[in-house]
């Protein structure tokens, strides 16, 4: 089974990609937020429009020489399931799933050494794996073994690395 997860809508052309919040991240919300992120590599500029509230929009655009480097941080998230407290069902104190918060580091001018500012770009829930129990056997659930649990937020990432060619950190 694959891992369960809420991340932006992306699109990729050979020159810019374009995400923006998911449908279901806007419904528990009630539509009251929305982001979208545009990277075009010809302008070389990244597009930030961030709407609040039905009706306030607040637009910010960088150029690629501004940023400094992609911060990429997770979040763990308590699991909230009572069935966790059962001894036969509990495979470990894990977390079932995290945030994983990309952004970027943006300096105030080209030629500085420090950024001075961090913009937020995405956030990305993603279930975490586990180890497979005697329910996921009697429903024929498959585990990968391969999975890390940051698979789709690794994947926007390496997007935004390629086409703004700065460094990953996570701070």
């Amino acid at each position: 089974m694959a891992l369960l997860h809420v991340a932006p809508t992306i699109e990729v052309e050979s020159d810019r990609i374009h995400g923006c919040t998911p449908w279901l991240a806007q419904l528990l919300v009630l539509f009251s937020y929305s982001r979208c992120v545009t990277i075009d590599r010809r302008q070389q500029r990244v597009w930030v429009t961030t709407r609040w509230l039905w009706f306030w929009q607040s637009k910010r655009t960088i150029a690629f020489d501004r940023v400094s480097r992609i911060i990429y941080r997770a979040q763990a998230l308590p699991s909230l399931s009572p069935l966790r407290y059962l001894a036969l069902l509990r495979s470990s104190d894990v977390s079932d799933s995290a945030f994983f918060l990309i952004s970027i580091a943006i300096k105030t001018a080209a030629g500085d050494r420090r950024p001075t500012d961090e913009l937020s770009l995405f956030t990305v829930w993603q279930q975490q794996p586990r180890d497979g129990n005697w329910l996921d056997e009697l429903a024929g659930i498959k585990q990968d073994p391969r999975s890390t649990g940051d698979e789709c937020a690794g994947a926007i990432v390496e997007l935004l690395h390629e086409y703004l060619s700065v460094p990953i950190a996570s701070h």
